[in-house]
């Protein structure tokens, strides 16, 4: 299967969410991450959509409770999607066909208090 190369960036606590190997990656111990992952590009007749990216994060790079991140097939409140500089609703949201050098940021838009 082929793989598409994108960046994916968490940041303002949605770092908190991912494995420490991927923190390594980033060459940071703390703040937000910034990283090239290789993901499944899926086919020309079904290419790979935001939803498959998402489900591929929590899967793999999402430590413990998965459901702080997706959850009933969706992102959890408060996470942001900004792909490429645009809020992902206006990429067509969960349908968007993920490209090659695509970055993609998730954003936390909850804070403690």
């Amino acid at each position: 299967m082929s793989k598409l190369a994108v960046t994916l960036r968490f940041v303002s606590g949605a770092e908190l969410l991912i494995k420490d190997e991927f923190r390594a990656q980033s060459n940071k111990k703390s703040g937000d991450l910034e990283f090239k992952h290789e993901v499944p590009a899926g086919t020309e007749e079904a290419p790979l959509r935001m939803k498959e990216l998402i489900e591929h994060v929590r899967d793999n790079l999402v430590k413990g409770d998965k459901d702080q991140f997706y959850k009933d097939g969706k992102l959890r409140p408060g996470i942001l999607v900004i792909i490429n500089g645009s809020d992902w609703e206006v990429e067509d949201g969960p349908e968007y066909k993920v490209q090659a050098d695509d970055v993609i940021e998730f954003i936390s838009t909850l804070h403690g208090g």
